[in-house]
């Protein structure tokens, strides 16, 4: 298990599996894989790496005889990469936050890496590793982390918000209220208490953009995401497709209204 799951058609049958760390559940209820590779506090599912079929799995790991962190096919577990063992790795993430390396890259705590998705070291690991946010007008995403959005860039991070009279949640997780497209521009909003907490603050991005997207909440894995975003340690939504550097076009949504 883990300390959050997330919900998706790995097996590309129509129906969701809930991926739960180590293990995913068939839509049946019957389990699907079980990798073995432990408990872990963070995990990230979707299309990490669009030169390949199907979703991926980025998943970080508590026990010091399992692997640090470790890359996987989500339909069958299969561990792609991994990285070495360290003992309790704490923090994870997954998405494509550089044009520079095709398809998400991954860090973690105890990895001093910024990883491809063939588990490749592709320059040097961001200041935070918590949340994402697609907030400006390119296909790549920014680091969300405590109360402020950064800007990758491979000689530091640049600033481009910091909330004003609001604060983050969960302690030492710094993590907002909600962060998603809940607004349907496809970038996404954050969701952070005000300080008083008394009431909640809305921040949307001011940045045009000309790259044309259906909002993500049509898409149905991104949009079950934002309803278990909440599970334990949140953890941010990813969409069934990718959205990155070099993106091909999305999937037009298999919406109907009756």
């Amino acid at each position: 298990g883990n300390h959050n799951l997330s919900v998706a058609d790995v097996d590309a049958d129509g129906r969701d599996e809930i991926v739960y760390g180590s293990m995913a559940v068939n839509d049946n209820g019957a389990p699907l894989w079980n990798n073995r590779n432990g408990h872990g506090d963070a995990m990230h599912v979707g299309d990490l790496d669009p030169s390949r079929p199907g979703l991926e799995e980025f998943k970080v790991d508590e026990d010091s005889s399992k692997p640090g962190s470790w890359f996987a096919d989500a339909r069958t577990g299969q561990v792609l990469w991994s990285t070495a063992s360290g003992g309790d790795n704490g923090r994870g993430v997954s998405g494509d936050i550089w044009a520079g390396s095709r398809g998400a890259e991954s860090w973690s705590a105890r990895d001093g890496s910024l990883r491809s998705p063939s588990g490749a070291n592709v320059g040097r690991k961001p200041s935070s590793m918590n949340f994402l946010a697609w907030w400006d007008a390119d296909a790549v995403r920014e680091l969300l982390d405590g109360t402020h959005i950064d800007k990758y860039g491979t000689g530091g991070d640049s600033r481009l918000l910091t909330g004003s009279d609001v604060h983050s949640n969960n302690g030492t997780k710094a993590v907002p209220s909600l962060s998603g497209d809940v607004l349907g521009d496809w970038r996404e909003e954050v969701i952070w208490p005000t300080s008083d907490n008394r009431a909640l603050r809305i921040y949307a991005t001011p940045v045009r953009t000309g790259i044309k997207i259906h909002t993500l909440l049509h898409d149905p894995q991104y949009r079950v995401a934002l309803a278990w975003q909440n599970t334990a340690y949140n953890q941010p939504p990813h969409p069934s497709f990718f959205i990155g550097d070099g993106m091909s076009t999305p999937p037009q949504p298999d919406i109907y209204v009756r």
